[in-house]
């Protein structure tokens, strides 16, 4: 084939018609932008008819163009790039697609037909869904959108998230039992008719392009470690350089960064910042974009100022890591060509292009997929097994985005059809060993790699047993493994793990035994020679690798000194639990086949024997027994807990019979070298058993706690399954093949314990107390060695039973230690390779769910009544704590019952022919003679080898052998008589009267009942031995007698006691009829002082001198004494805590919630915003004990070490400090103060009209001073800075940010004071209380942290009180919205203490401020303007509320003096009623009335109610005449109105209740008692409409007000802002169904990365934003809190808890099913989401991954800590239990 000539490539090819340059030089109707691609075009089909068509063709066309757009720009880095991606469309890829759909509209494609598979590839982090009663394992899963619409939405299903790299696996047939499709992916009706669109002239254009494509990608995107340069073929040559003129610098060359997982973020960030001197956030998205796509690039330029970049950035990663000492790989930097960058930017969008465009259209997927498996490959002959096989051998070499693009390009075409997808597990799996190779020494997350594929090929039963099969999958597998394990192998050839070194090879090298997994996941029905053959030949080097491990980690028993270094244990344990489901697995395929289980016992026998050479035997004897033992002394020789090759073949030995094979069959004879002997096949398990035994009797105390954490593993449930399960099967299997009395001699000497069974051990005195202690634990470890071996029959092939039962008896058994929920029973039982314990399919049977009764409880399962018989005592899968709890439970329980205090054995099940002489094993002498020993012993006072468990577990073990003979399934089983014969039933009798072993006495009498029946000794008793309950008509044991002297002693003493009792009872009559006087003095009716008082403190709240209240004595809770609160004695403080608060803010905007921001006023703005909110636990100490103490904290917590301070429960640098009583979280203190003193007379009267009159002229005189004489202001001053009467004077504007709080402008109006009117000045008159400095101090204290809390960057007294009356304000509201929650009262009784005590602590201070404030002026500036805020401005501009709580509380100082404290008296009702006609007038503005419309039922109420004629037609007045009255009915409107004022009165009542401490009305103390009249008649108001508003002057008012609302009218104030809600403020609302929240979360990407999916997606659950978290693409800058300025980097969730919570947030984080409380910018807590199982458990983390419902109740409670303000305490709580985790919470 002859390329054609570069010129005429030039001409048709080559120009670019876009060149503004070039325009004139080209035909302008001959190269319009059409007409380039379709030149392209009609060249390629003119080389394809002529035969002469080459890869080179389409190369050509791109050397040219596709630098021209997608080279990058020079001095740029990637963030900059902009690329014209609809000119690449036109110019790149519509010309394949012409292409590839040839000249006629007949070709064109036909509608898009949807696959009937998915194969959608998972990011990270993605929700998958799998059915558990479904799918074929647990790797089976779904992508969101076909879960949505599958079957599967209403099965079973568990939730997860994937780790990336794996597809959706619905449509594939294989992988599903049932419901394979979902709605989008059903298979068409008609298959042939589906294959028949496509023309096979398009299928071979298709075939064309592809190899063109995927041979220009693969050579492109592997191009990483090649020359800098551009490939020859692709470079530019100088004729179009020159016609293109774009390239002014020819030689352009980027340095790039790439990707690795040794380096953390901040190292590459701060290295970038320091070479490239850019700033900190564009550090961070470059190196955001490297992690996320794998390389990115940070410099455009010369390649020399490239290659510079290049050495700095190495050299400053060389020298970081030399002063870290961190020796690793340097960070990976390339300087490349532009082109070459250029070429390899498209050759990622062609592949995306690629797959894509084949994915609507079968014939051309599996013409792409056959093209990449180099079956039908056009053009040039690309790397061996096609472009798939290039890829996994070159996969290492790529960058994660180039990795991700072929994975997804391979699974979505050629794993979409199955002949695909087996022709490429085939090529997988002849790649296997290089593509594990590559992927070990890599070091990118096992889901970028290709390796990642083998679970969408291993997974599929049919291609999983053809490559086990054809191409010896599983030895090709395993043997790459097995090659990794010969490098860690010690000169015993058994592995071995360095110390303190964290092999990364072998732990990457472990992804493989998940393969080996997937392999043998599915056992098939049906073997052939081959399959057989592939399997013997995998398992024979599963045995080699069983070899390795049988024996590693073995320990000597550390004698006289400790261990000096702990041994490395975990890397084994590691390995065994990736293993243990491959080896249950090839057991399960072995049982399958009599041909394969032979084979493989006999292979497992030989590497038996190569590894266990003839060992010398020793003699020993037990009374007249002998046998021949292995002489290996465990407490002096190595031995480990690995035994993976014994615990291989008792698997095998299980599965033996049901074939018709036993350990004696002649298939296992070796002519060469005897089989193992059955006391050599024990005898590395039995070393093992005694090592345990010997650990628990305290022997190797000083071998540490490694040794302690293998043995916690070894009975594990995660690991016990293929240990110690396997362990005591092969135990059973030495009982049953080796004759019981060796088998007993074998393990006592194993044990140690011959010496003991010697008749004359107790006169030997020569033992130390150690190894007399040692001895009787090693006893007490030995029986229950033996019980085990006994009575273990629970599994399938030992005893007659199924999985089924054998996971009843662990339910059962576990049940019996307490109820317990789901989630602990279902982790108490062990997990298949799908991760099911079968625990569903028999719970019902053996319990009873107990569902939960409230929000926090959890549901638990209690066993049925009638199983409690099947109770064994001592289980071998009990722990000690487990064995105690369940004895102690079991014997009360039987005791409430009136049964016998005792547990006895069970009934076992029946033995498997094989396993039958187990039976027997207690009636050997041997058993005998060590079970009468311990008995003897029992019986003899002096035996020091005498231990209380001894002999329970003795009578256990005789229990199990007479239950035994009692079922009459074992023939040759006559324990009774046996037992009998050798004394045990005389010893059993003495038992009985043994005081040593009272506890067991019961047990003692069951055994003998039951004994003698079986003996026929007592059969006129005439009932079971089982029943113990019968009485016995014999002659009364010494048992009973002393049962009787123990009842008759109870009796006695029962007298005695009552006799006391009536004692005592007669001696306190007699004192209180001696002493009649004094009781009667401690009466408890009301005295008449007392009555007095409750006259003087009852009726309205207004309109009074308020105070005078006698004062409760308190108690100080640090030193204990008693103090009253006197403004004279010791002040006394509340711990409280201040916060900044948004909870009841309206005037949130999105996700902002400080709105308006750092208002400065007195009073509060509409929407209330952000405000200081005050709590209080309510504990009172004095204020030298409370700073004593907090100075202490301070102190201890400076000393404590920085590295320490971080997870502490609160932040000394904030002031922070827990109560000393209740340790809940403060950060000031509350001065206590008395009630002003009560004058004498009446309060002076103060009419409406006087009102009016004084504060219009007082506000027209009001002016301002300045510290400098800079000028006077007056009302009508006109000047910038002095607008007095425009809106909101009172609150500083930003304008005035710049100058300290006390240097800008104050408001006063001191010349009015001599033109008032004596009724008016009456009010300002009276005592001022003087208190003492320590009070004063403590006031001003409290007032001056708040603007510190509220962010502000001013102080100052004029900011600080300001802040005092705003806190005071919002915190009364806070306490109504939280009682009208919690729907309580407002007042009396039920008002918790704490927000009683912190309201009136904080009233009380607020009002005694106008007497002890230095600076009086400060408090008339905020008296001034929150009148003038009242009077004239609109009343939509504040909140009526606040402004009343300012007025009344600054109203004293009004004319600039030291005054006396607030009062309740007329003025303050004046101010209060003018606030609430502001408030109606709001209410009549805002509310919306459309809907009053209800029709009167009788005609007399058609007529409105006189008081309310006027109504309508002033509202329709106010509202500028926007309300239409016809028809609305008057009395509905004015409830409506009055409801929104309700809030309003309840606060009222609140505020004026502390402030009077007036007792208010039996009404405001019960629910729902709070209705209008009764509130204005406590706070003496008016009532009516009429009298409220329907007056001229309010009338008047009304409308001014309604004049200046302009803003609202014209629709710029939002109506939720002004509007009172119905009731409180709710979090957001949140789906009932958990997965639709998982869906909608799993659609958000991150706002910051294109096309990205955020791992973390965090949900607001106060304004319902959805962030990305923990990540370094969103995070910001904020101000560092406090005055010292600077700032710092927060991820996205905490930024926005700044905005939104005001420092605090309630957020979800979906994927994880977890609330995250946040305390900005560094504490935060974790908690379970308020979603629950069936079962009544959260899941947390989605660890489980059951469907889950909303539970109201538990999200009530969070509503309630939110509404409450507890979230900084809750935080405080959770960190103080977390302490050892310390979390990056500012990271969020």
């Amino acid at each position: 084939m002859s390329s054609p000539p570069p010129v005429q490539l030039e001409v048709e090819v080559g120009d670019e018609p876009m060149e503004e340059d070039a325009a004139d030089m080209i035909p302008a109707d001959r190269f319009t932008l059409p007409a380039r691609a379709d030149a392209v075009v009609e060249l390629w089909r003119a080389k394809m008819t002529e035969g002469v068509l080459s890869p080179a063709h389409f190369q050509d066309h791109w050397r040219v163009t596709v630098p021209r757009i997608y080279s990058p720009q020079p001095n740029r880095t990637c963030l900059d790039w902009s690329f014209d991606e609809e000119l690449a469309t036109k110019l790149l890829l519509q010309p394949l697609e012409q292409f590839v759909w040839g000249a006629t509209d007949a070709n064109q494609p036909a509608a898009p037909r949807r696959s009937t598979l998915c194969g959608r590839v998972f990011k990270q982090g993605e929700p998958a869904y799998s059915c558990r009663e479904c799918g074929m394992d647990n790797t089976c899963v779904l992508c969101v959108e076909c879960f949505k619409v599958s079957a599967h939405r209403h099965h079973k299903y568990k939730m997860g998230q994937s780790g990336g790299g794996g597809c959706c696996d619905c449509g594939d047939t294989e992988a599903w039992k049932r419901d394979p499709f979902c709605e989008l992916h059903a298979a068409p009706q008609d298959q042939e008719q589906a294959q028949a669109n496509v023309s096979p002239e398009v299928v071979y254009r298709m075939k064309i392009v592809a190899s063109v494509c995927l041979s220009y990608g693969f050579r492109l995107l592997t191009h990483v470690d090649h020359s800098p340069g551009v490939p020859n073929d692709l470079r530019l040559k100088d004729a179009e350089r020159d016609l293109l003129q774009i390239l002014d610098q020819p030689d352009l060359y980027c340095t790039v960064l790439y990707n690795d997982e040794t380096h953390t973020f901040e190292q590459v960030i701060s290295t970038l910042t320091r070479v490239m001197k850019c700033n900190h956030r564009d550090s961070v998205e470059l190196v955001s974009l490297i992690d996320r796509e794998g390389r990115a690039l940070v410099k455009c330029s010369s390649f020399q100022v490239c290659d510079k970049l290049k050495n700095d950035i190495e050299s400053c990663t060389a020298m970081f890591e030399r002063f870290t000492s961190r020796h690793g790989p340097m960070l990976k930097v390339l300087v490349m060509h532009a082109h070459l960058v250029a070429h390899q930017t498209f050759a990622m969008k062609l592949l995306n292009w690629l797959q894509n465009f084949v994915s609507q259209e079968p014939s051309l997927r599996l013409a792409v997929s056959q093209v990449a498996l180099g079956d039908d490959a056009w053009g040039a002959s690309g790397p061996s097994g096609g472009v798939a096989g290039g890829v996994m051998q070159n996969d290492f070499r790529m960058w994660k985005a180039a990795r991700t693009a072929w994975h997804r390009l391979l699974i979505a075409t050629t794993l979409m059809d199955y002949t695909t997808k087996k022709a490429m597990a085939i090529l997988f799996t002849k790649n296997y060993g290089s593509i594990l190779k590559d992927f070990i020494r890599d070091d990118h997350d096992h889901s970028f790699s290709i390796s990642s594929l083998s679970v969408q090929l291993y997974t599929t039963p049919t291609l999983a047993h053809h490559l086990i099969a054809k191409h010896d999958a599983l030895f090709i597998v395993v043997n790459t493994f097995v090659s990794e394990c010969n490098r860690r192998c010690n000169n015993r050839g058994r592995l071995e793990f360095e110390r303190n070194h964290i092999n990364m090879a072998f732990k990457r090298a472990q992804f493989i035994l998940y393969d080996v997994k997937y392999l043998l996941g599915s056992v098939p029905t049906t073997f052939d020679d081959e399959l057989r053959k592939g399997f013997l030949h995998g398992l024979s080097l599963m045995l080699n690798l069983l070899v390795m491990m049988q024996g590693m980690d073995s320990v000597i028993r550390q004698v006289g000194q400790h261990m000096e270094y702990e041994p490395e244990w975990e890397s084994a344990f590691n390995l065994h639990v990736k293993l243990a489901h491959s080896i249950t697995l090839s057991l399960e395929w072995c049982a399958s086949e009599r041909a394969l289980i032979a084979s493989a016992y006999r292979m497992a026998l030989r590497r038996h024997s190569d590894i266990y050479t003839n060992q010398p035997r020793v003699v020993r004897e037990l009374g007249n027994q002998s046998a021949s033992v292995i002489p290996y002394d465990v407490s002096v020789e190595p031995v480990s807990i690995h035994r993976p090759l014994s615990r291989y073949i008792a698997g095998l030995h299980l599965h033996l019979h049901q074939h018709g094979l036993s350990y004696h069959s002649r298939e296992f004879d070796r002519p060469d070298k005897p089989k193992p002997s059955p006391e050599e096949l024990i005898e590395p398990v039995l070393q093992t058993m005694a090592m345990i035994a010997q650990v628990h009797a305290g022997m190797w105390r000083r071998n540490g706690f490694a040794l302690l954490n293998q043995l916690y593993f070894y009975h594990n449930v995660k690991c016990r399954a293929e240990m110690l399960d396997r362990d005591i099967v092969m135990l059973q299997i030495g009982a049953s093949l080796i004759e019981s009395n060796e088998f007993i001699i074998h393990v006592l000497n194993k044990f140690n314990l011959l010496h003991w069974a010697d008749e004359d051990f107790e006169q030997r005195r020569t033992f130390e107390d150690d190894t007399l202690r040692h001895t009787i634990s090693m006893v007490e470890e030995f029986l229950g060695l033996l019980i085990t071996v006994v009575g273990s029959r629970y599994v399938p092939g030992v005893g007659e039973v199924t999985k089924e039962d054998q996971t009843k008896k662990e339910i059962i058994q576990m049940l019996c230690v307490k109820p317990l929920p789901h989630s602990e029973l279902n982790r108490s039982l062990p997990e298949d390779q799908s991760h099911e314990t079968g625990l569903e399919g028999v719970i019902h049977e053996v319990a009873d769910f107990i569902k939960p009764t409230g929000g926090n409880n959890r549901g638990v399962y209690k066993l049925k009544p009638h199983l409690y018989d099947e109770y064994d005592t001592f289980f071998y899968h009990y722990t000690r704590e487990d064995l105690s709890r369940s004895e102690e439970e079991q014997r009360n329980r039987r005791k409430a019952a009136g049964l016998p205090e005792c547990c006895p054995p069970p009934a076992l099940p029946k033995l498997t022919p094989p396993f039958r002489l187990l039976a027997s094993l207690l009636q050997c002498d041997a058993a005998l003679h060590v079970l009468r020993i311990v008995l003897e012993r029992a019986l003899d006072l002096r035996a020091r080898s005498f231990s209380e468990t001894q002999v329970h577990k003795a009578l256990h073990l005789i229990g199990y052998a007479l239950r035994d003979e009692e079922s009459g399934h074992y023939e040759f089983l006559a324990f009774a008589e046996s037992a009998a014969r050798c004394g045990l039933l005389t010893l059993l009798q003495k038992q009985v009267n043994n005081i040593r072993v009272d506890a067991h006495r019961p047990l003692t009498k069951w055994l003998l009942n039951k004994m003698k029946t079986l003996l026929g000794q007592n059969d006129e008793q005439g009932g079971e031995g089982d029943s113990m309950e019968t009485d016995q008509e014999q002659k009364p044991t010494g048992g009973e007698i002393a049962d009787a002297e123990k009842e008759r002693r109870a009796k006695l003493a029962a007298e005695r006691r009552a006799k006391l009792m009536a004692q005592m009872k007669a001696q306190m009559n007699n004192f209180i009829s001696k002493n009649a006087t004094l009781f009667e003095e401690t009466n408890t009716e009301v005295t008449e002082e007392e009555q007095e008082i409750r006259t003087l403190y009852s009726g309205a709240a207004l309109g009074v001198w308020g105070g005078g209240v006698p004062e409760p004595t308190r108690v100080c809770i640090m030193c204990q004494e008693e103090a009253k609160v006197e403004i004279k004695a010791e002040p006394l403080v509340l711990v409280a805590f201040a916060q900044h608060s948004t909870v009841l803010n309206r005037a949130r905007v999105g996700g902002c919630g400080r709105v308006p921001a750092e208002w400065r006023g007195a009073h509060l703005p509409a929407g209330r915003g952000a405000q200081p909110h005050v709590s209080s636990c309510g504990h009172a100490l004095h204020a030298r004990c409370w700073r004593k103490y907090v100075d202490s904290v301070m102190d201890k917590e400076n000393r404590r070490p920085y590295r320490l301070r971080q997870p502490a429960a609160f932040d000394v640098e904030k002031k922070e400090y827990l109560c000393p009583l209740c340790e809940r979280l403060c950060n000031t203190a509350l001065p206590l103060l008395p009630g002003p003193s009560l004058p004498t007379g009446v309060p002076p009267p103060l009419t409406e009209d006087t009102f009016d009159e004084s504060v219009n002229l007082i506000l027209k005189l009001k002016h301002q001073v300045c510290s400098e004489q800079v000028h006077i202001c007056t009302e009508y001053c006109e000047e910038l800075l002095c607008q007095a009467r425009a809106r909101s004077v009172g609150a500083m504007s930003s304008d005035m940010e710049d100058e300290s709080a006390d240097e800008c402008e104050v408001y006063v109006s001191t010349h009015s004071e001599n033109l008032l009117t004596p009724d008016f000045l009456a009010h300002f008159e009276g005592e001022i209380p003087s208190f003492n400095d320590t009070t004063k101090s403590l006031i001003e204290d409290f007032a001056s942290i708040l603007p510190c809390i509220c962010g502000l960057s001013e102080s100052g007294g004029m900011i600080s009180v300001a802040a005092l009356y705003r806190a005071t304000s919002y915190t009364i509201i806070s306490t109504n919205t939280v009682l009208q929650a919690e729907k309580r009262p407002i007042l009396g009784d039920h008002l918790p203490a704490r927000h009683r005590d912190a309201l009136q602590a904080l009233i009380r201070l607020a009002a005694a401020v106008p007497s002890i404030w230095s600076t009086p002026k400060h408090l008339s500036h905020h008296a001034l303007s929150t009148l003038n805020v009242l009077e004239n401005t609109t009343p939509l501009s504040h909140d009526a509320f606040g402004t009343v709580v300012t007025l009344v509380l600054t109203a004293p100082s009004l004319f600039c003096k030291v005054a006396g404290p607030a009062r309740p008296n007329h003025l303050a009702r004046q101010m209060t009623l003018q606030s609430f006609r502001a408030d109606i007038v709001r209410a009549l503005i805002v509310t919306d009335v459309s809907n009053c419309k209800s029709e009167a039922m009788e005609e007399e109420d058609l007529k409105p109610r006189p008081d309310l004629e006027n109504l309508l037609p002033f509202m329709k007045e106010l509202r500028k005449g926007n309300l239409d009255i016809e028809g609305l009915n008057p009395s509905e409107v004015w409830d409506r109105v009055k409801k929104q004022c309700h809030s309003f009165l309840r606060c009222c009542c609140l505020f004026f209740h502390f402030l009077s401490d007036i007792i208010p009305p039996t009404e405001l103390t019960v629910v729902d008692g709070d209705t209008w009249e009764v509130m204005c008649g406590y706070l003496n108001l008016p009532c009516t409409f009429k009298e409220l508003i329907d007056t001229p002057n309010v009338r008047k008012k009304a409308l001014e007000w309604s004049n200046m609302s302009t803003e609202y009218f014209n629709g710029d104030m939002l109506p939720h802002v002004v509007t009172e809600p119905d009731e409180p403020p709710k979090l957001m609302p949140l789906p009932d169904d958990f997965s639709e929240l998982m869906n909608v979360v799993s659609e958000f990407s991150c706002p910051n990365s294109e096309r990205e999916d955020s791992k973390y997606p965090t949900m607001c659950l106060v304004c319902g934003q959805i962030l990305c978290s923990q990540s370094y693409c969103c995070q910001t800058e904020i101000r560092k809190s406090g005055r010292g300025g600077g700032t710092e980097h927060v991820g996205a969730v905490v930024a926005h808890a700044i905005q939104c919570g005001a420092g605090t947030g309630v957020f979800m984080r979906v994927r994880d099913c977890e609330l995250l409380l946040l305390a900005a910018p560094a504490r935060g807590a974790m908690l379970p989401a308020p979603y629950l199982d069936s079962y009544g458990e959260t899941d947390q983390g989605l660890r489980r991954g059951n469907p889950l419902h909303l539970c109201p109740e538990r999200y009530e409670n969070l509503r309630m800590l939110w509404l409450s303000h507890g979230l900084h305490e809750r935080i405080a709580r959770a960190l103080d239990t977390n302490m050892l985790v310390n979390t990056q919470w500012q990271n969020m």
